[in-house]
C-alpha cells in the first residue's frame, strides 16, 4: 500500500505543479491586464469564459491520446501507443486550425447573450480574435504533454509549462504595456505573449519526444482514421461537457452584466483565486488518469478502481488546506488583484463561497480523470451537462433575492450536486465493462509501465 501512496505521489505531484503552473497564464494576464483598468480586467474575465469552452473544443485530441496512449502502455504494446501519439500530432495541428477559424465568427452571438456593451467587446475582440487564430500554438503543447502522460512521465510537461509560463512572465507586460510606446499592445499583447510562449515550449517538447523514440517519423506516417475515430470518441463527452459549462456561463454573465462592472470583475477574481485549488484537482485527475488507464490496459480493473479511491483520498485533503486558507484570507486574495473595496467585497463573499464546496469539485474532476482513464468519458456529460444548465434557473430565482451573492449561491449549489453524482456513478462500476481499444489479444496482467 505505501507503494501505490509512493507511485501516485510520483506522478501527482509534477501533474499538479504542472497545471498550477499553466493556470499561471491567466493569472498573470489578468494581473498585468488589470493594471490598465476596471473595464479591461472586466472584458479579460468574460473572454476567459469563452475560452473555457474554445479549449474544451481544441484539447479533444489530447484527452483522447492521453486515455489511449496510456492503456496501450500498459497493454506493453508501445507500437501502437506511438502511432497513436504521432498521428494526434497532426490532428490536432489541423483540427485546431479548422476550430479557432471556425469560432471568430460566431463570436458577435456570444457577446450578444452575455449582454456586453461595445467598449467591452472591442476590448474582448483583441484578446479572442488574437488566441483563437494562434489556438495550434496551445493545443499542440497540450497533446504533446498528454502522450508525455500516458507513458508514465509527468515530469516532463511540468518542466515545459515552467519554461512557458517564465517566459509569459517576461513576455506579458512588455507586449501589453512595451517600451517608450515600442511593442505596446495592450489586450492583443496579452493573447500574443501567451501564444509565443506556448509555442516555444511545444517545439521543445516535440524534440524530445523524438529523442526518446516515443513518436515516428511524421514523414513516415501514414492516415489513421480508426485512431482518429477513437481519440474523438474518448473527448468528445469531455469537451461537450466543458463547452456546455463555458456557454452556460454565458447566460449566467447576463444576470452577472445587471450588477456592471463590479459582477464582472468579482466573478473574474473568484475564477482565479480558487482557479489554483481547481488546477491541483486536474493534476490528481491527470494521474488518475494514468494509472487507471494502465491499470485497465493491463486487465487489473480491481486495482484501477482502488488507485482511483486513494488518488481522491489525497486531492481531497490537500484541498480541505486551501479551502480554509482561502475562505481565512479571502478579502486578501481579492485584493491581490485590484484596489478597489467594493469589487473586493463582492469577490471575498465568492471567494468564501467556492472554499466551502471545493471537496466536492475534488471529486467531480478526480474520478472524471479515473473514467476517462478507463476510456468511459459519458459519465462526465451526463451528470455534467444538465446540472451546469441549473445554473441558470437558479441564478434566475436567487439573483433578485440576493443579489450578486444569490448568483455565487447558485453556483456552489450546483457544485456539490455534481461532486456526489460523480462519486455514486464511479461506485456503481459500469466503466469496467468498457471494451479497450486497439487490444488485438486479452491483456496479460502485468506490472504498469510506471512500476518499471
Amino acid at each position: 500500500m505505501n507503494s501505490d501512496r509512493k507511485i501516485i505521489f510520483a506522478l501527482a505531484i509534477p501533474a499538479v505543479l504542472q497545471t498550477i503552473v499553466r493556470s499561471l497564464f491567466v493569472i498573470i494576464d489578468a494581473f498585468w491586464v488589470g493594471k490598465l483598468g476596471s473595464k479591461e480586467l472586466a472584458a479579460i474575465t468574460v473572454a476567459t469564459f469563452l475560452v473555457w469552452g474554445i479549449l474544451a473544443l481544441g484539447e479533444m485530441v489530447a484527452v483522447g491520446t492521453n486515455s489511449l496512449v496510456a492503456q496501450r502502455t500498459g497493454a506493453n504494446d508501445i507500437g501502437m501507443a506511438k502511432k497513436i501519439s504521432s498521428l494526434n500530432i497532426l490532428n490536432t495541428l489541423f483540427f485546431s486550425i479548422f476550430l479557432g477559424l471556425a469560432i471568430i465568427p460566431i463570436l458577435p452571438l456570444m457577446y450578444w447573450f452575455m449582454n456586453l456593451q461595445q467598449p467591452e467587446i472591442l476590448l474582448a475582440n483583441k484578446y479572442l480574435i488574437t488566441l483563437l487564430i494562434g489556438l495550434p500554438c496551445i493545443t499542440l503543447l497540450s497533446t504533446s504533454s498528454a502522450i508525455f502522460r500516458g507513458y508514465g512521465d509527468t515530469k516532463t510537461p511540468f518542466y515545459m509549462f515552467v519554461f512557458a509560463v517564465v517566459l509569459n512572465i517576461f513576455l506579458a507586460p512588455l507586449f501589453i504595456f512595451g517600451i517608450n510606446g515600442f511593442l505596446k499592445f495592450g489586450m492583443t499583447g496579452a493573447a500574443f505573449s501567451t501564444l509565443i510562449s506556448f509555442l516555444t515550449a511545444f517545439i521543445i517538447s516535440f524534440i524530445i519526444l523524438q529523442k526518446r523514440n516515443l513518436i515516428e517519423k511524421l514523414r513516415n506516417l501514414k492516415a489513421g482514421w480508426k485512431i482518429f475515430l477513437e481519440t474523438i470518441k474518448i473527448g468528445v463527452p469531455v469537451a461537450i461537457n466543458g463547452v456546455a459549462f463555458s456557454l452556460i456561463y454565458v447566460f449566467v454573465a447576463r444576470f452577472v452584466s445587471d450588477y456592471g462592472t463590479v459582477g464582472f470583475a468579482a466573478l473574474g477574481i473568484g475564477h482565479r483565486s480558487e482557479s489554483i485549488a481547481f488546477q491541483m484537482c486536474v493534476g490528481f485527475s491527470l494521474a488518475a488518469t494514468i494509472m487507471v488507464g494502465q491499470n485497465v490496459g493491463a486487465g487489473d480493473v480491481k486495482k484501477a478502481e482502488r488507485l482511483a479511491w486513494k488518488i481522491l483520498g489525497y486531492g481531497a485533503i490537500i484541498m480541505i488546506g486551501y479551502a480554509t486558507l482561502l475562505f481565512i484570507f479571502s478579502g486578501e486574495v481579492a485584493r491581490f488583484f485590484i484596489d478597489d473595496n467594493e469589487i473586493i467585497k463582492a469577490a471575498s463573499v465568492y471567494n468564501k463561497f467556492a472554499a466551502s464546496v471545493m471537496i466536492f469539485s475534488a471529486a467531480e474532476v478526480i474520478l472524471g480523470g479515473a473514467f476517462s482513464g478507463a476510456g468511459n468519458t459519458t459519465p462526465t456529460v451526463v451528470i455534467g451537462l444538465p446540472i451546469n444548465f441549473m445554473r441558470i434557473p437558479l441564478c434566475a430565482i436567487f439573483s433578485p433575492l440576493y443579489g450578486l451573492y444569490g448568483i455565487w449561491f447558485a453556483i456552489c449549489v450546483t457544485v456539490v450536486l455534481k461532486g456526489v453524482l460523480v462519486m455514486l456513478w464511479f461506485k456503481k462500476g459500469n466503466w469496467k465493462k468498457k471494451k479497450i481499444a486497439f487490444a488485438e489479444t486479452p491483456p496479460a496482467i502485468e506490472k504498469s509501465h510506471y512500476e518499471l
